[in-house]
């Protein structure tokens, strides 16, 4: 359990990036060749990208992305709207560093399209659902407004079910924060707060978590009957699973997961991830959210040491890039976040006072 409100949020932050960069050198494969040549990842590797030297703990755009949102966040010092996260986007956003959908996204907000339906100019990805932890942060333990307002910031990148299950994501993390929360309660949230199509995906994939003992059998069971063959890249090879392999970065497919493998880990931050990396698949998103939330819960101090401590050291260069300092790194961004979240604590209060005066 988190010692403190700080330990979660940053069990949160450094958790999804440590997910991330523990997942992206194997982003795309099949669980069958991860398992050949390692087994389970549990340790950072390189991996290719075009916006750093990729060296191990590098994180991806799903970090990225985040820290954008934490910045929106922070300076309003409370919950956002969409136009004040584009303002970020326009401010500070290196679209050099996000994925292509992001990018399409990018050059809409930059032309000035309303930041409330930007994302229907996208191509539909999990980039939402990716990102969308901070929400859950400002939204701690109120998983309805969470929901809400993470439908409305997913908008700005994303539409129909991406979108749909970004709130979903935010719900989760915002209920993670309950003390004494249990993954079971979190799964429940994920159902109460999501379309049907949604509730589908979510029943479906938790079946198959239901009828496994363990997460090999649960990744073997999906992979036989959940992956999704819809996405917008349609030159698929279904017989044979090889490294680069096109995969589907759907919501749809890659959301669900998450609360299989946090269920079948009984909520382990460390195991969840590293089965979540292990995967395959969108497998740096899935052990990112997972990281999201198992982070929240058992907070900073139960994550391994030797992954903070090279993930915060393998991602200086992104820090300084977009705040001029390269000694800013995650724990600084939980502090700010921390912050803006006992703002909004009070925001709340005076909000109480105008209802009291109002009924009264």
């Amino acid at each position: 359990m988190a010692k403190d409100i700080y330990d979660a949020i940053y069990g949160c932050l450094i958790g999804g990036a440590v997910g991330d960069s523990l997942g992206a050198p194997v982003e795309g494969w099949s669980y069958k060749d991860i398992r050949k040549e390692h087994g389970k990842v549990e340790e950072f590797m390189p991996f290719e990208t075009g916006y750093s030297d990729g060296s191990p703990g590098t994180v991806t755009d799903d970090s990225v992305l985040r820290h954008y949102l934490c910045l929106a966040i922070i300076e309003k010092q409370g919950r956002i709207t969409p136009d004040d996260y584009a303002k970020i986007w326009q401010e500070k956003l290196n679209p050099d560093r996000l994925w292509l959908s992001d990018r399409i996204a990018y050059q809409r907000i930059k032309g000035n399209v309303n930041p409330w339906t930007a994302g229907e100019g996208t191509l539909p990805a999990g980039c939402a659902s990716m990102s969308i932890a901070p929400v859950g942060i400002i939204n701690a333990g109120n998983p309805a407004q969470a929901y809400q307002d993470g439908f409305n910031i997913a908008s700005v990148n994303q539409k129909g079910n991406n979108r749909d299950f970004a709130a979903t994501v935010a719900a989760a993390v915002a209920k993670a924060f309950l003390p004494g929360v249990s993954i079971k309660e979190i799964i429940e949230t994920m159902f109460e707060f999501s379309t049907e199509l949604s509730r589908r995906a979510l029943d479906l994939t938790m079946e198959l978590a239901y009828e496994s003992e363990n997460v090999d059998q649960f990744t073997e069971k999906f992979y036989e009957n959940m992956l999704d063959w819809t996405w917008w890249v349609h030159d698929w090879d279904k017989e044979e699973y090889h490294h680069g392999s096109l995969f589907s970065g759907n919501s749809l497919e890659l959301v669900p997961v998450v609360p299989a493998i946090l269920y079948l880990c009984e909520g382990d931050v460390n195991q969840s991830i590293i089965e979540g990396a292990s995967f395959g698949r969108d497998c740096d998103t899935i052990a990112s959210i997972a990281g999201n939330i198992a982070g929240i819960i058992q907070g900073a101090e139960n994550i391994r040491n030797d992954w903070i401590d090279k993930c915060e050291e393998a991602n200086g260069e992104f820090f300084a890039e977009v705040s001029g300092d390269p000694e800013k790194n995650f724990a600084y961004t939980a502090e700010k976040m921390t912050a803006a979240l006992k703002a909004e604590k009070e925001r709340k209060k005076e909000n109480i006072e105008i209802l009291e005066n109002i009924i009264s």
